[in-house]
């Protein structure tokens, strides 16, 4: 039984499938390889998805939605006419379509699938998502990042290439960018950053609006229709942008025509916030790497938005590099998700290649001050860690004669731990411990499928474990046992390892030896190596051992 990657995007979704040897796109019930993501409602009450449902968009736009990928995880309703609609359940709708038609496609029953994810989302939205896949009637145990599965379709076809690339993944709804190295068939990545609110949508937005002004209209005064109107054409404007250097628009209202010509240049007058916006995560993913733009082998741009000439150019004068296109960028992400679901089932094709994958927000527990009473966060788990990973610190009492222990796990990037996502609490007692006395060892493991645990070891020596899950989250107990006990392989602390202590006990002899500015340069390299064990990112890790290795080997060999 096949297992089919999904790219389930914010305006066309798709199918991929590893098949005896090679990548098979699979064509839905019209034949095509691409599905709007779309839902609708007919006249008669009957659900509507895809092209039949978008070509309704604008003569019913109350009985018809899109973009709402954008909504998945948040608690609202989507009012299609009379009936209402949750966000993962438009989105289970769209899968279940692709579902039923891959296999009608592939004469075969389909039960699991990988589907993509903007790297961006968080938990709530990753689990919206699997949820929207349980109620199609698949089975997911895996997501993969947009960026990872574009990398992942570029270097299949490349042969896993060594080096470093940046992936720019611009759709219609989200804009993700990733960093990813590759070596030896390990394809690791290095860091993401992204925008949830940002796609190909805000440049329609930028044109309708542009349209609207340039014609003297009054919006308020525009029905639906003539709404969804102007829209369809401002989209239709910006993709004819694509190709042409010039591009027209008109549009008829009450029996008045209403036009706009319109050229790239405008286009990036009219858009310039949209712009800054794409420049933004691009120039925080470098920083999250440790990188510079001379770092990267190539820049891979995906999705429809970068088929737009001028995002191309934008992106080449911020990275001052020349951009690759020669991976198609619509099907990009669906063809990487069909490969990873072909890794996924052990196919012998790829019994050499391996992904990592990375946690793409930061987990900690809020601490308070003891001297001025505020509360702070402790960032535990950082973002861009490989996963699986565990991390433990140490806490102390926060007053005299402290008998209750109350751990909060946060998500989120600001010190200000009430701005940020409260996962979970776990409450123990504990001994009776003196102000500033240490009270416990705190751990938090996180693993890549989204399974958080939190275990708290009090003075005493009594344990206290909790694992945090999503509302979402549709594992069964006897699943989440089994990942719990996979979890308890990982929380080897790195300085607990042997070969970490024989570099340490090392160093210890080289700084004992040396003398002047050689004894600091040493300590320098020991106090950075002992920064990456505390903090637990294994890039970070192996970067800074073979320093100190090669440190170390060069004074043994003088």
């Amino acid at each position: 039984m096949a297992i089919i990657g999904i790219d389930l995007g914010t305006t066309n979704s798709m199918a991929t499938v590893w098949k005896d040897g090679k990548l098979v796109v699979i064509k839905n019930s019209l034949g095509d390889v691409m599905t709007p993501s779309v839902v609708g409602v007919d006249d008669n009450g009957e659900i509507l998805v895809g092209k039949v449902a978008a070509e309704r968009l604008v003569s019913a736009p109350s009985m018809t939605t899109s973009e709402f990928k954008r909504k998945l995880g948040a608690k609202v309703d989507i009012m299609l006419g009379d009936s209402s609609f949750s966000p993962e359940q438009l989105s289970s709708l769209v899968l279940k379509k692709i579902k039923i038609d891959a296999e009608a496609f592939l004469g075969e029953e389909i039960e699991e699938a990988v589907i993509s994810v903007p790297a961006y989302f968080d938990d709530t939205r990753r689990n919206a998502t699997k949820l929207a896949a349980e109620m199609s009637g698949l089975k997911v145990e895996r997501l993969i990042n947009e960026p990872s599965a574009a990398a992942l379709a570029y270097l299949q076809s490349h042969d896993y290439k060594d080096g470093t690339y940046m992936i720019v993944d611009f759709g219609g709804g989200t804009l993700d960018v990733s960093i990813i190295d590759s070596f030896d068939s390990v394809m690791e990545i290095l860091a993401v950053a992204g925008d949830n609110q940002l796609g190909g949508k805000d440049f329609n937005e930028a044109i309708y609006h542009h349209f609207i002004v340039s014609n003297g209209l009054i919006e308020a005064e525009l029905t639906a229709e003539q709404k969804a109107s102007i829209y369809k054409m401002s989209e239709a404007c910006k993709i004819a942008l694509s190709s042409m250097p010039l591009s027209s628009m008109s549009v008829n209202i009450d029996d008045k025509t209403y036009t706009l010509m319109l050229d790239n240049n405008k286009l990036i007058e009219i858009a310039a916030s949209v712009f800054e916006r794409v420049a933004a995560p691009i120039r925080k993913v470098l920083r999250d790497a440790r990188l510079k733009f001379d770092d990267i082998e190539d820049i891979i741009l995906v999705g429809g938005s970068c088929k737009m000439p001028t995002v191309a150019a934008f992106i080449e004068k911020i990275t001052s590099r020349e951009v690759c296109t020669d991976i198609n960028p619509d099907t990009a992400i669906g063809m990487g998700a069909g490969i990873f679901a072909g890794m996924k089932a052990r196919n012998k094709d790829f019994k050499e290649v391996v992904m990592t994958d990375i946690c793409p927000f930061t987990l900690g527990i809020s601490v308070v001050d003891t001297q001025t009473q505020e509360w702070y966060m402790d960032f535990l788990i950082q973002r861009n860690s490989i996963l699986p990973t565990s991390v433990m610190r140490t806490y102390y009492a926060s007053c005299q004669n402290q008998t209750k222990l109350i751990v909060n796990v946060y998500q989120g990037e600001s010190l200000t731990p009430s701005k940020n996502i409260l996962l979970g609490t776990l409450t123990i007692d504990c001994p009776p411990t003196a102000l500033e006395e240490k009270i416990s060892d705190t751990r938090l493991t996180y693993d890549i499928n989204g399974i958080l645990m939190i275990d708290v070891i009090t003075t005493d020596g009594v344990k206290h474990e909790k694992v945090i899950l999503s509302n979402n989250n549709m594992m069964s107990p006897a699943e989440i046992e089994r990942r719990k006990k996979h979890l308890e392989t990982l929380k080897i602390a790195p300085t607990e390892k042997e070969e970490n202590r024989l570099l340490l006990a090392r160093a210890e002899s080289a700084i004992e030896e040396c003398l002047g500015f050689q004894r600091d340069f040493i300590v320098n390299v020991v106090v950075q190596f002992k920064k990456a064990l505390y903090y637990g990112n294994p890039s970070e890790i192996r970067a800074w051992t073979e320093r100190l290795k090669t440190v170390l080997d060069e004074l043994d060999g003088e």
